[in-house]
């Protein structure tokens, strides 16, 4: 999807202010002895509440509001009220909410965000994969402008797993985000050689996942959690952004983060 009119990027705008916050909101909850289904039934009230759709809910029939991904799990873990945080875990909360507009015909609006917390203690190097991670994301968002390859998002996100001797999951990455919500192009975190060119009005999640250990990664028998195949853990954290001809637009920024 390009998007060409004023209206279309507040309706951007308002998803992503959305998905932000409640991010952040639902982040900040984040404690020993939490449930990861207390969680997710937060962060679909406060996106209901807004008037708006939990993106993933439904989403070729996955069963949750919100992601949640614990330690050796990559992506796309589900909530469960059984399932409790302890201390030292570390937490990914990954989120998207739909702004829906119905005026002779449905579009949709998404803002597609993610991030990892600690629970509790953690240690340092661990620490470290999480800030290296985010610091990925923002090494991404930099080169986000119109004109750019897709390549020079990967590598900008590489170049920091390698200086740092991360696994880079390569089976997932970033995507187009559209009415359907996943379109093209998908946006890999590592070089591929791809000449494919940014433009502006496109709309892209960017979305690094490093490993404490090796690349590999697989599915679990519920057929959504991933997990590293070494069982070290791993880290995920993911903007929508608008590009532009000049500074790319994050739509999903935090309410309180600085990029």
């Amino acid at each position: 999807m390009i998007v060409t009119t004023d209206v279309e990027i507040e309706n951007f705008k308002k998803a992503g202010k959305l998905a932000g916050e409640v991010l952040e909101a639902t982040s900040k909850l984040v404690k020993v002895g939490i449930s990861t289904g207390e969680l997710d039934e937060f962060a679909e009230k406060m996106i209901r509440d807004a008037g708006c759709i939990p993106t993933f809910k439904g989403y070729r029939k996955f069963p949750a509001t919100i992601c949640v991904s614990i330690n050796e799990e990559v992506v796309h873990g589900i909530p469960n009220r059984n399932r409790v945080l302890k201390d030292g875990d570390v937490i990914s909360i990954d989120l998207g909410a739909t702004f829906r507009v119905e005026n002779g015909k449905k579009m949709d609006y998404i803002g597609d965000t993610a991030l990892t917390v600690a629970v509790g203690e953690i240690n340092p190097r661990l620490q470290k994969l999480l800030d290296d991670t985010q610091k990925s994301l923002y090494a991404g968002i930099k080169v986000c402008r119109a004109g750019a390859t897709l390549d020079d998002i990967g590598g900008a996100i590489e170049d920091i797993a390698k200086e740092n001797l991360y696994g880079i999951v390569r089976d997932y990455g970033g995507h187009g985000i559209g009415p359907n919500y996943h379109e093209d192009p998908l946006i890999f975190n590592y070089r591929t050689g791809s000449k494919v060119r940014l433009k502006p009005g496109m709309v892209i999640a960017i979305e690094p996942m490093f490993n404490q250990g090796g690349d590999r990664v697989r599915l679990k028998q519920d057929g959504w959690t991933v997990v590293t195949q070494d069982y070290k853990p791993s880290a995920h954290f993911e903007h929508s952004i608008l590009v532009t001809e000049g500074e790319p637009i994050v739509l999903t920024q935090r309410p309180s983060e600085v990029i």
